[in-house]
């Protein structure tokens, strides 16, 4: 299975609840790192770009280590634009100013890539919110896109257990 990847997991992992330096959670590093490296954990580049905008030390070693993970194609491309048609034609998704900002981030890119992927990706964010404030998981769920936080993925891989 591959994960895609947003940039509120990777920002909960680096600075919020798991700090690489800390070494009881070596475990979830040695996860992702190695996840990286096989092609397991993917993302857009767009959540490069969203990291980027905040310069720490963290995100300059992660983004050092973790180059490679971040993607984009002509089959990515082609599949947000799916996306994108899909969100506009549906009920589902009201015209709201939370949908112009979902719109412009790096979150449909994800659900792009998750459909693009062979044997499709799961999305992997910690977003909350509802399907009309556009919260990540919501929106993937909705368009049949299967999404899990960062807990459920250190279940799923039994990491520390």
């Amino acid at each position: 299975m591959r994960y895609c990847i947003d940039s509120c997991a990777l920002i909960d992992l680096g600075e919020r609840h798991y700090p690489e330096n800390v070494p009881v959670f070596s475990p979830i590093w040695d996860f992702v790192y190695g996840a990286i490296d096989s092609g397991e954990l993917v993302s857009v580049d767009y959540v490069k770009v969203e990291l980027e905008k905040k310069a720490d030390d963290w995100r300059t070693k992660f983004l050092g280590k973790a180059n490679g993970m971040f993607l984009i194609s002509e089959q990515i491309e082609q599949e947000y634009a799916g996306v994108v048609q899909e969100i506009e034609a549906r009920k589902e998704f009201n015209l709201n100013g939370a949908r112009n900002r979902f719109m412009s981030g790096a979150d449909p890119w994800l659900i792009a890539l998750a459909r693009s992927m062979p044997n499709q990706c799961t999305v992997v964010s910690s977003e909350t919110k509802s399907l009309s404030n556009y919260g990540l998981r919501a929106v993937s769920l909705e368009l049949g896109v299967p999404h899990m936080n960062l807990l459920e993925l250190f279940q799923a891989k039994n990491i520390g257990g």
